[in-house]
This record gives structure tokens, C-alpha cells and sequence, in this order.
């Protein structure tokens, strides 16, 4: 996974023929479809990277 859109692993039921309803919320505080650590910190790493870029923010 290297973007939000990308599903986080295959449990995860975030696609293009089914998007999740919580996307924001799950790619802020996910995954919200199943549980997953492993998951949780590929999400936290993601914000932290992007959280780096000086045009971003989390509001």
C-alpha cells in the first residue's frame, strides 16, 4: 500500500467496484473493515509521510 486509495492488505474490502463508506475515517483512523495492526501502521506511516509535506494537512 502506498496510497490512501490502495486497499491495505487483502481482508480489506475497499475497491473500485466496492468503496468504503468510511474512507476519510478509515484512512485516518483504520482500517475499519477488519482489524490489523500490521494495517493500522501502514495508514499511520502514510500520514506521517504526507504529514511531512509542507501542503498537507489533517484538519
Amino acid at each position: 500500500m502506498k496510497r490512501f486509495i490502495d486497499p491495505c492488505c487483502e481482508k480489506c474490502t475497499h475497491s473500485k467496484e466496492t468503496p468504503c463508506q468510511d474512507f476519510i475515517e478509515c484512512c485516518t483512523r483504520g482500517p475499519i473493515c477488519h482489524e490489523s495492526e500490521a494495517c493500522a501502521a501502514k495508514r499511520k506511516a502514510i500520514i506521517q509521510k504526507a504529514s511531512l509535506n509542507e501542503h498537507f494537512a489533517i484538519i
